[in-house]
């Protein structure tokens, strides 16, 4: 008993260590923002990420086959997790299992970075960047202050100063590869360690979520990256309604908010299947500048796709079965074969009860 008082003892007394004691949040937000790493975003509401929900998608569970999510089904998900919760600090302190960490995965031109920008315009967050590219050449201290526990701890300090807060790291595998890459010039792997404390650090009632953002997740450190991020989500490419209002807004924006009749929107969203709004963006940038002065068709908008690599079905493939391994992915198989976590759990549970009163009536005998 006394040895568990005195371990007790010590963990209350141990207390978070301040690297810049004294010095005040706002010249540690000032000297970010001289870095690059305290950034201002433009205004990127989360309805800008446009999408429909899959309308096959109950036909598919009925099947038992995993739907894959839609563009809309991402919105609102990252609404639940990320806005709701940080937008109220009543709401965020009296609900200790809030989402700490999220990383969004997909492949490029998806809209990850939109996502994440999109939750911090829409709470009115400060927004810290702390990607590979962006630190590098920094903090390159081994200890103290100018070291990557500096670096973290500063943005920390600031952020909860300046809560609701969004911690951005873009290309968040290669912090956590399975090897180290022999050239490495952002040197990406220096937060490895120093990441997970950086987590357990947050509280409830400090609105500050660390967001990952990577389209190559697959050759990582599965276990490293699930340690870190508490939540994992796919962004798929779009399927055919959400391809049909991309196409719309986008033409919309670029001075085509009434359609032409010689344009077949529908044609032009079923042979577009694979690409994504990245994609759809570069060659209406591309096509539609200020000497266009054709008939807008949908063969004048597809032609240019050919020349891109859309997403291939294998790759795609690839991507999903990834997925699966993660620690929501292996949960959402075990619902899809058992009908639901519960009853799976359940009847395991009952299976190691039988077994066990039989061997106790064995030994009566």
């Amino acid at each position: 008993k006394g040895k568990k008082g005195k371990k007790g003892a010590k963990g209350k007394g141990k207390k978070e260590k301040d690297l810049t004691a004294g010095v005040a949040p706002e010249a540690i937000f000032e000297e970010l923002a001289q870095q690059g790493i305290a950034k201002k975003i433009k205004r990127s509401p989360i309805e800008e990420f446009a999408g429909q929900y899959s309308f096959l998608a109950t036909t598919q569970l009925e099947q038992k086959k995993e739907p894959v999510a839609s563009l809309a089904d991402i919105r609102r998900v990252v609404t639940e997790y990320c806005i709701l919760p940080l937008g109220c600090h009543t709401v965020h302190e009296t609900q200790p299992q809030h989402v700490k960490s999220l990383l969004l995965t997909g492949f490029k031109g998806t809209g990850k970075k939109l996502l994440v920008q999109s939750v911090a315009w829409d709470l009115g967050a400060s927004f810290f960047d702390i990607s590979p590219e962006t630190t590098a050449g920094m903090y390159t201290g081994k200890k103290g202050v100018d070291s990557v526990e500096g670096l973290l701890h500063k943005v920390v300090k600031a952020a909860r100063h300046y809560q609701p807060a969004i911690v951005y790291i873009g290309g968040a595998s290669r912090v956590h590869p399975k090897k180290k890459a022999k050239e490495d010039p952002f040197d990406c792997t220096r937060m490895k360690k120093e990441l997970p404390k950086t987590l357990k650090s947050l509280k409830p009632g400090d609105r500050v979520l660390i967001m990952g953002a990577d389209d190559n997740p697959l050759e990582c450190d599965m276990k490293a990256l699930t340690g870190i991020y508490q939540k994992i989500l796919y962004v798929p490419k779009p399927d055919y309604g959400s391809r049909l209002m991309l196409w719309q807004k986008m033409l919309a924006k670029a001075g085509y908010p009434v359609l032409p009749k010689e344009l077949d929107i529908s044609s032009l969203a079923k042979v577009t299947d694979g690409y994504t709004a990245g994609h759809f963006a570069k060659v209406i940038k591309d096509i539609i500048t200020p000497r266009f002065s054709k008939a807008l068709k949908a063969s004048v908008l597809a032609m240019p796709l050919a020349k891109i690599d859309p997403v291939f079905p294998d790759e795609e493939k690839e991507f999903l079965s990834w997925m699966t391994k993660t620690p929501l992915g292996k949960k959402r198989e075990k619902f899809l074969a058992g009908g639901g976590d519960e009853g799976g759990e359940a009847d395991g549970g009952d299976k190691k009860k039988k077994g066990k009163k039989g061997k106790g009536k064995k030994k009566k005998k």
